[in-house]
């Protein structure tokens, strides 16, 4: 009875309107969920208009609820002892896949390896020799920051994640650049050896042409990764 109603309806403003308009309860219904659905296409389209951006999270294999995981793999990087290859950590993907290659040791090339973290203290977990993860985590703001120096963003930016500054022991040749690990780390599973290859070491503070105060001699770095929309 009442889709005949609405039939009728429909029919009498057929000519009035561009679209029949019923006024029952499943009409009402199906109207909702479509402008719930053009909202949301909507909502896609600004953000996409945003933009995006992709960060590191170093020793983890997970990315933040918030965060599209675009891979995860391995931290990595040059011997502690070369004086050569590269100077950053790099995070390789758990599934290589491969160009042309040429097996077999080669002494004219460049060496990368995993990298475990040389650790006693400061961390809740203990993590000392155990091989690091890494994740590259996208998300839907144009803008991400590693800050060091701090455990909490500045105002206006959305926490990524937080940790402690880590880079190569200070005696040790060759470059080495800075990157923020996780508080809380996962591990290669069967990671636990001390392979002395590729090492992070936690950052301390020197006091000099770096002031203190603010500044404290000896403190290890804290550091966070933020994002923000604009």
């Amino acid at each position: 009875m009442l889709r005949g109603i609405c039939f009728g309806i429909c029919i009498l403003v057929y000519g009035l309107a561009e679209e029949p308009v019923c006024t029952s309860h499943f009409d009402y219904e199906y109207r909702t969920v479509q402008k719930l659905f053009q909202l949301e296409q909507k909502i896609e389209q600004l953000l996409l208009k945003v933009g995006q951006s992709v960060y590191v999270r170093w020793g983890r294999n997970t990315c933040p609820d918030d965060a599209s995981l675009v891979y995860y793999g391995y931290s990595a990087g040059k011997k502690y002892a070369d004086k050569g290859s590269g100077s950053d950590t790099v995070c390789l993907p758990s599934v290589p896949t491969w160009s042309k290659y040429n097996d077999g040791d080669d002494g004219n090339r460049g060496h990368i390896y995993g990298t475990e973290t040389d650790v006693v203290d400061v961390f809740d977990d203990n993590i000392n020799e155990q091989d690091s993860p890494c994740a590259v985590c996208r998300v839907q703001r144009p803008v991400t920051l590693m800050i060091p120096g701090r455990s909490n963003c500045y105002d206006g930016w959305k926490l990524e994640y937080g940790g402690y500054l880590m880079s190569a022991y200070y005696n040790h040749p060759g470059p080495h650049n800075y990157v923020c690990v996780d508080s809380r780390p996962e591990f290669v599973p069967n990671g636990g050896r001390n392979d002395n290859q590729h090492i992070f070491y936690l950052v301390e503070v020197k006091c000099g042409s770096l002031p203190c105060p603010p500044y404290v001699q000896g403190r290890e770095l804290a550091c966070v990764v933020c994002s923000k929309l604009q």
